[in-house]
Order: C-alpha cells, then structure tokens, then sequence
C-alpha cells in the first residue's frame, strides 16, 4: 500500500499487500461505508482522477464530484466529463462495503461514444417526426407525445392543453403502462408558474421544476411520481403559437436531467410543437368545413300525397364537398310541393356561398308571398347574384300538384338551367323547353315559363351539368353528354323516383371510375302510378328525345 507522499492510494480497511495490489489496476477504486458513507479508502488511479479525495470525507462532500452527484441521484452508473477528462463509473456492493469503479475514456473511446449516443438521439427524433406525422387527428397526436417520450427521456409524462376558458384538458402516460386523462383549472396551472408560462408560449427553454412547485399539479402529477425530484417542463409551440406544456418526470431511481437531457427535450418539443399546432389547425379546419357541408347539404325531402320524389347529391371531393348545387323541395299550401334547383358557376366554397345565399332567399321568398311568383322570384334573384360578385347561376323553379285523375300539374320558370327531362308513360323520354337567361348575367333579363303534365307513373328530371359534362369512359376525356344522360333515363322505366336518381347517379359516376368531378345533384319527381297497373317496359332502342312544353317571356 501507498501513502499520500508517493501519490498512492490510501487503505484503512484491507491489508497492505491488498492496497499494493488494487494500485496495479488502471481503474480507479473507492472504498466507502455506503453509497453516501464515508470515503474508507481508494487505489492509486482513484487518486490520480481525484487529487483532493482522502479518507473519512463522506462522498456526498468529497473532491470526487461525479461519485458525488451519482451518490445524490442514487445511480448505479454515471458518464460524465470531469476536469478535461470522460469518465464513466458504475457502483458494486463487497463485503457490506460499497465499491465505485471509475474508469477513464480514451478520446478514441469518447468519440465513438458521443457519435453512437448521437446517431441514437438522431434516430429517437427521426421516429419522433415520424409517428407524430403519422396522422393529423389532434387526440391521436397527443396521446402519440405523451408516449414516445417513455422511457427514452421519463418515466411518466403529462401534456397540458392550451386553455379553454378557465378550465383546460391534460393527458397522462405512465408510469408503466397507465394511460389517463382529465380537465384542470387554469388557477390551477397558474400556482406553478413554470408550467403556466410554458403552456402561454412564454417558457422557451425546457426548465427544471422544483419539488415544491409540484406541489400545485396534484391533479395531474401521478401520485407515486408526483413527489420525486426530476421533472422538466417543456413549452410545446410553432410558429409563436402556444400549442401545450409538456411535464416530463423521472422516478427517484433515475437520474435527474442533465444538459444533454435537457438539450435533446427541447429538439423533441420543436417537434412535438409542430405536430400538435398542424393536427390542432386541422382539426378546426375540419371542423369548419363539417359545419359548412351540414349547413350546404339539402334537407331531406318532405312526403307528399299524390307523389314521389328522389334526390342524389355528390358534390366535387377536390373542393372540399362544399357544393355550388343546391335544390330545395317544400310542401306546399295548396297541395302538392313547390321546388326550386339550380347551380351556381365553379364550384368549391366560393359557389357554395352564393348557393346558400341564393337558396335562403328562395325560401324567404316562400314564406312571405301569399302564392308562387316564380318570374318575380328570378327578377329578384338575379339582382341579389349581381351584387354577390362575378359568379352567376342558373335556376329552375315551380310547382308539382296531384290532380284528381292521378296526374301531376308541373309549372316551371327557369333561369337558364338545363331544360328538365320526362321519361312517358311509353318510355319515350322528353324534354320540357323552358328557356331563360342565365341569373347574374345581365341586369335586365328574360325568364321562361311553361307547365306539363305528368301522367300516372310518369317522372320529370332535373339535374345539374354535373352530370353532363362528367368525364371519363375509356379516354377518360369523353364526356357523359346529354344522349347517354337520355338513355340512361329511358332505362329506368318501371322504377320508382328514388331508384331512379340513384341509379342515374351510379351510373354516372361508373362513367368518372373515380376520376375527379365537377357537383352532381338530381331531383326527381313522379305521378304514382295506378295501382295494379303493369309497370312499363323500356323501348328496345330508346335513342332520341321529344319536346314538349312551351317557353313563355315575361
């Protein structure tokens, strides 16, 4: 053994030949009572790492700063760089004593180290990115955050939500395996300031919280963590914009953070802040767009005696399902229904504007005149589509009323729109000439006005050009036209009004096989047939169409 004179080591608690020994091995070894004991004795390499180290000096207060902080933290291993130099040290028990072997890195050794820990952080934030992109549902991306960090950088981790009113929402992963959630109240968050500022955007550094300022997040903290020492709070944001605080927590069995703990939390919350402002942008986005396409969306049509009506609705998927179609069907006083169907120029939310505008102007209309006035309505409506801007319309509206032999009396006045379309009793289809200028185009226009008869079994058609100018087939470039569309109409001979829209719907989008597509709306409207009356057949070649009606200028 050697004394403090020769540099060596120092035993009080082995025999000399033991010390002269231990100081032949290039790893440093101190001796102590226990883990925060008294220093019992150390080798000639634990003295040359630890100049200041002597004996009797409890560890917790020795010269040997890492055996120290490792002592506090109660880690059974440690890495750190200590007066120019890497070590790493791992703790033993022998005989009752506690054993701390402490062994210098080479810079080789410490180069290859620091590359293999950097290339593991590169690859926890590479599947960081990856599962928070992984799906823009706001829930689904909280709930991925609080489980990625476990146990790469905590044992239990909470992420606390941008408030809503004086109460906001939080989400737990672990310890273990335990999931939870829950709401709290803000003056809650506010008695530990740290989390407060991080969750306002004000706290861009991750920071340490302190054992008492814990204390205040007792609703959210679990409880076998809630007390321990290691807990960093994290402000989650993108782009100045506030998107949560993330609380990450370690058990009194780990390590607390240090500066690259520290570091890394703070690349991870760059890109959980990320993920969360874009999933919760979204969310509001889709939010949006839901009320709107409930709000645009035809209500469902009404029953009425002595008729039969079928609609089908899609609108364009590229322009978010918010449609420039519009049609609306109403029962009527005098009996029957009044119905109006039109589409507005483009399509996407723009259209769907003045379609809304353009149909609650049509059923204010409805509700404050004492009867139809269909060539009025236009007049007026053509006005409220000029001021609207530089989109304009088209629009087919009037009345269907059952008559006493079983027939339907349709009027008509349109704006424009294509002319609707009769399938007869012989299953000849025919076209109901209604002309009429467009609503929007010109200040001063001429509307048509005309009315036929359906007779029993009979259905008129009106649709949008949506359907017409659908293309697709073979070329994908082809369009659907009117004389398929006539066709399509002649082989729906038998079926009832709903069947029909349907399938003239089916059958157009066969044509676009999935290919993108302006809105596609129909309506049908249809004079029962007599009961015990053989449904009529198709005609074997149902290639033209006729005409009927007659257009009526104002």
């Amino acid at each position: 053994m050697t004394d403090d004179s020769g540099g060596g080591g120092i035993w009080g608690c082995a025999p000399a030949q033991l010390g002269e020994l231990l100081d032949l091995v290039d790893e440093a070894v101190v001796i102590c009572d226990q883990v925060d004991g008294p220093v019992r004795g150390f080798n000639r390499a634990a003295a040359h790492l630890f100049p200041r180290l002597r004996p009797g000096s409890p560890v917790t207060m020795s010269a040997a700063a890492p055996l120290a902080r490792a002592a506090a933290q109660q880690a059974e291993h440690f890495s750190t760089a200590y007066e120019g130099r890497g070590l790493n040290g791992r703790l033993h028990t022998a005989g009752g004593l506690t054993v701390w072997l402490v062994h210098q890195v080479s810079s080789a050794q410490e180069a290859e180290a620091a590359l293999a820990h950097e290339r593991e952080k590169s690859a926890f934030l590479e599947e960081t990115t990856r599962r928070l992109g992984a799906s823009l549902h706001h829930g689904r991306t909280v709930h991925a955050l609080v489980d990625i960090v476990i146990p790469k950088l905590a044992d239990a981790s909470v992420v606390v939500l941008p408030a809503s009113g004086r109460r906001t929402h939080w989400h737990r992963a672990g310890p273990g395996d335990a999931r939870c959630s829950g709401e709290v109240a803000v003056e809650t968050l506010e008695r530990a300031p740290k989390v407060a500022d991080a969750l306002y955007g004000l706290q861009p550094r991750p920071t340490v919280l302190r054992p008492q300022e814990m204390d205040a997040l007792d609703e959210v903290m679990p409880g076998e963590l809630g007390q321990g020492e290691a807990a960093l709070v994290v402000q989650l944001a993108a782009g100045g914009v506030p998107a949560g605080a993330l609380i990450m927590l370690r058990g009194p069995e780990r390590a607390r953070f240090d500066d690259a703990d520290i570091d890394l939390a703070h690349r991870f919350a760059i890109r959980a802040g990320l993920a969360l402002t874009t999933a919760a942008l979204y969310s509001q986005q889709a939010h949006t767009i839901a009320v709107l396409q409930a709000s645009m969306a035809p209500e469902p049509l009404p029953s009425a005696d002595g008729l039969r009506l079928g609609a089908a609705y899609r609108p364009a998927a590229e322009a978010l399902r918010i449609s420039g179609d519009f049609y609306h069907v109403a029962p009527s006083a005098a009996g029957g229904v009044t119905f109006f169907f039109g589409d507005v120029s483009g399509k996407g939310a723009e259209a769907a504007v003045v379609a809304g505008q353009v149909r609650q102007s049509m059923r204010t209309l409805a509700m404050v005149q004492r009867g139809p006035e269909p060539l009025g309505d236009l007049r007026l409506l053509n006005d409220l589509v000029i001021s609207a801007g530089h989109r304009f319309t088209t629009l087919v509206t009037g009345s269907a009323r059952p008559c006493d032999d079983g027939s339907v009396k349709v009027e008509i006045a349109s704006g424009g729109h294509p002319s609707p379309l009769v399938l007869r009793g012989d299953g000849k289809v025919a076209e109901i000439v209604c002309e009429g200028m467009l609503l929007g185009a010109v200040p001063d226009p001429s509307f048509g006005r005309t009315e036929c008869r359906l007779e029993p079994g009979e259905l008129m058609l009106l649709y949008s050009d949506g359907v017409t100018e659908a293309r697709g087939g073979a070329s994908g470039r082809e369009i659907y036209g009117d004389e398929r569309l006539v066709d399509a109409l002649a082989s729906c001979g038998g079926m009832q009004a709903p069947s029909v829209a349907e399938r003239l719907e089916l059958l157009t989008t066969e044509w676009l096989a999935g290919r993108p597509h302006d809105d596609i709306s129909l309506l049908t409207l249809q004079a029962p047939p007599h009961r015990g009356s053989p449904p009529h057949r198709p005609p074997e070649s149902s290639g033209g169409s006729g005409h009927a009606g007659e257009s009526e200028a104002p």
